[in-house]
């Protein structure tokens, strides 16, 4: 029988196959059939996070990217719009509907029936490949993969749970406790990481770290367009890397059409944007628990670890 901490972690989230945990605003049958059986098309741009890896910040940044000859049109975007992530919905649960969440549409029929061909669409997924779309691997588009410090993402993912009204809030001991038992959403981060490991070095996968992002976003501006074909002058970077700067989204993140369909009041979906902000949460003895469990499940992978 779960415990009564488990429950409380898991009356919006269900286990969409053993170890592996789902929020229920995206539906199981959603993304068995029509995520899994998704047309992709060669123009399409794909980012793959871990939740909380720094997902909405590069979706604006390609966004930007894409449309650098119409900058302005990012200040009109849904929140579908900015940040299409596949697997997001139907929103049809009743522990949805009582926190009046009731417009969520499938993400990944929107996509399908509004964007028109020929049109790159920036296309977001925390899934592990064995259950993103089939033709991902096919067709391999242009796919970016963002890598964070994962005790930033636990960090970050513990604020989320109180920021979202499609997730309960947790205590940080009942967040850490999950996670070391697996039971987080999209699951163990490691397992996130070596899954798509397999495909890091093919001509069609790039990699980036969100810290790299941090410490030289001009140059990783120009890294990540380059890799999508996007030649960019000199003023045009630096508009991207103007709409793309943290303070400058956070603030225009008040203003999202869609915003009070997820956040709780107060709620912004740009919080601090920090690194090493693990350090003022994780006590030390759970940064020890936590480095000893890291080690081990990355062992064999020291190309992608962090070191603490």
């Amino acid at each position: 029988m779960a415990s009564s901490q488990e429950q409380k972690l898991f009356r919006k989230t269900y286990f969409f196959r053993p170890g592996y945990v789902l929020p229920v605003i995206m539906e199981k049958n959603n993304i068995e059939t029509v995520v899994k059986n998704f047309e992709v098309r060669d123009e399409d741009v794909f980012l793959v996070t871990y939740p909380k890896a720094g997902t909405n910040w590069t979706a604006e940044i390609i966004d930007a990217i894409q449309n650098i000859d119409n900058i302005d049109i990012l200040k009109e975007r849904s929140l579908m719009e900015k940040v299409p992530l596949l697997e997001l919905g139907p929103s049809t649960h009743p522990d949805l509907v009582e926190d009046g969440i009731t417009q969520v549409p499938s993400f990944a029929k929107v996509i399908l029936e509004t964007m028109p061909k020929g049109s790159p669409r920036r296309i977001a997924t925390h899934l592990r490949p064995d259950i993103a779309p089939v033709q991902l691997f096919e067709k391999k588009p242009k796919t970016i993969v963002v890598d964070r410090n994962p005790k930033d993402c636990l960090t970050s993912l513990y604020n989320w749970h109180l920021t979202v009204g499609f997730l309960d809030p947790l205590t940080w001991e009942e967040m850490f406790d999950a996670y070391m038992k697996g039971l987080t959403i999209f699951g163990d981060y490691c397992e996130f990481i070596k899954s798509w490991a397999e495909y890091k070095n093919e001509p069609w996968m790039f990699w980036i770290r969100y810290e790299d992002i941090k410490k030289d976003h001009k140059g990783s501006v120009k890294r990540i367009a380059d890799f999508m074909g996007k030649s960019l002058t000199d003023s045009q970077l630096d508009e991207v890397v103007r709409v793309t700067d943290f303070q400058y989204m956070k603030k225009a993140s008040e203003t999202i059409k869609g915003r009070e369909l997820v956040l709780r009041p107060g709620g912004t979906w740009q919080r601090k944007g920090v690194s090493g902000g693990w350090k003022n949460t994780f006590s030390v003895a759970q940064s020890e628990i936590f480095d000893k469990d890291y080690n081990e499940k990355m062992n064999g992978y020291e190309d992608l670890k962090y070191d603490f």
